[in-house]
């Protein structure tokens, strides 16, 4: 088999979010992909986050193969929290097997590649992570996608997106717009055997407004491009895939506080951050004066990330490398990061199968917490398997678990964020040969079915399984 192969990539694409409009035909591209085409559920690696599913797709590969397994590593041996970034992650991309073989390849937009590197055709790296610079191979093709579509990694004004932010949400359509556009105009004038485009930002207007017509209009502008293309370069073969799925928050589970309250996380009565948040310094304040000066891209450039996150929030939260000053590490059993991993500095089976039980079994006005707790030997193998954190939490459906030290209460009503990433997404699989069908499947197995299509040996390394697409 030797076809050409489209991908699009939609962050936080759900079946369970955007099924209504694609019945009441609102949304005609996916309609008509569903009704002739393969679709099913895509299910993520748990956690099932941007970082690391998106890597988790391209290389066919579990977290314990990348070494990276949330937004941010917990090193329980050297005390210390660390942000990773694209090269942290170990394992070989599609981009470049395909590369290797002789294919051209355009990728666009993709979260964790930045910066980019060089392959047999373009790679432009997407957000969250990626800069305003640098974000582009070849370097001539940033300068194109500015100019000719008003490109942006992310929206000029985004950390200001909490309330209704009407001009930070008009900028994510154009945005979304110009990925499509981009899309279509790359792929006319170069001769691609693999491209693709992913839309990292509509799952940003899914987090801050999940539910709302802000989300549906995003989710019609990406119809239209999808149909735009599919009119257009109909001798590909189309597959669509999420990194994750989306539900929405009802609950905020600070699981830092409940540790603290078990006496299971023990913090330090002073610190750089607490101090911080005492003089009324905190992040957003920060970060308003940076971009009102202009000054914001330059400082994240220049100062350390676990330096940046000292800084505490508005209400005097600290997340990711900022909070491993404020943990006292040789007093606590357990340390969380956000949406489900948990590192234990108390190994011992007995506290291990407590704390699992007793997660489980938590409960807040009437509903459920966790699904389930996973010790890591159930879900990842690989030679990164003892940097893995221990514990890892399946959310229940309507739950968000925030990692964040500095919370007062265990249990909130959803703040900023009103949709939070579940484990099933979507996929979507159409062209010549491809018999209509339901078919849900692996992230993992994205990767290796890629190569097949496209007449390139599998990697034995790769977790993932061919997906029999045709007859």
């Amino acid at each position: 088999m030797n076809r050409k192969v489209i991908v699009i990539g939609l962050d936080g694409g759900s079946w369970n979010y955007i099924q209504k409009w694609i019945d009441e035909g609102k949304l005609p591209a996916f309609k008509k992909l569903q009704d002739n085409g393969v679709w099913g559920v895509l299910e993520s690696q748990l956690p099932p986050v941007t970082s690391p599913n998106w890597k988790c797709f391209s290389t066919g590969l579990n977290p314990a193969k990348l070494g990276v397994f949330w937004w941010e590593n917990i090193d329980i041996k050297n005390r210390k929290i660390y942000i990773p970034n694209a090269q942290s992650f170990k394992g070989k991309e599609i981009f470049d097997y395909l590369s290797e073989a002789g294919k051209r390849v355009g990728v666009i937009n993709m979260p964790t590649l930045y910066p980019p590197h060089q392959i047999n055709g373009v790679m432009v790296a997407g957000g969250p992570d990626a800069m305003e610079s640098g974000f582009a191979y070849p370097e001539a093709l940033e300068k194109l996608l500015k100019s000719k579509f008003g490109w942006r990694v992310l929206p000029s004004n985004i950390s200001f997106m909490k309330k209704d932010a009407a001009e930070v949400i008009e900028e994510i359509y154009q945005l979304i717009e110009a990925r499509f556009k981009a899309a279509e105009f790359l792929l006319s004038e170069g001769n691609f055997d693999f491209f693709m485009v992913a839309v990292y930002l509509i799952n940003v207007l899914q987090h801050y407004h999940w539910g709302d017509d802000k989300v549906f209009k995003a989710w019609q502008i990406i119809d239209r491009g999808i149909g735009i293309l599919l009119e257009r370069f109909s001798d590909y073969t189309f597959l669509f895939m999420s990194d994750h799925g989306t539900n929405e928050i009802k609950i905020k589970f600070n699981i830092s506080a409940w540790l603290v309250e078990k006496g299971y996380l023990k913090l330090k009565s002073d610190s750089v951050s607490g101090k911080l948040g005492r003089w009324g310094i905190s992040r957003q304040k920060v970060t308003k004066i940076l971009t009102k000066l202009g000054l914001k891209e330059f400082v994240k450039k220049v100062v350390p990330k676990n330096l940046q996150q000292l800084l505490p929030d508005d209400v005097g939260h600290v997340n990711f490398a900022g909070k491993a000053e404020i943990i006292d590490w040789e007093k606590s059993q357990a340390i969380a990061s956000g949406q489900g991993p948990i590192y234990l500095l108390n190994k011992e089976e007995g506290f291990k199968n407590q704390l699992i039980k007793e997660l489980e079994s938590l409960e807040h006005q009437g509903m459920k917490i966790v699904r389930h707790v996973y010790k890591k030997e159930e879900i990842y193998k690989g030679p990164y398997f003892d940097e893995a954190p221990d514990l890892i939490v399946d959310q229940a459906k309507n739950t968000h678990f925030s990692g964040a030290i500095g919370s007062k209460e265990v249990f909130e009503a959803p703040d900023t964020w009103k949709g939070e990433n579940e484990k099933f997404g979507l996929f979507l699989a159409f062209g010549e040969g491809i018999k209509p069908q339901k078919l849900d499947t692996s992230i993992l197995n994205l990767a290796p079915t890629i190569l097949s299509m496209m007449g390139v040996s599998i990697s034995k390394e790769m977790d993932g399984e061919v997906i029999r697409l045709f007859d």
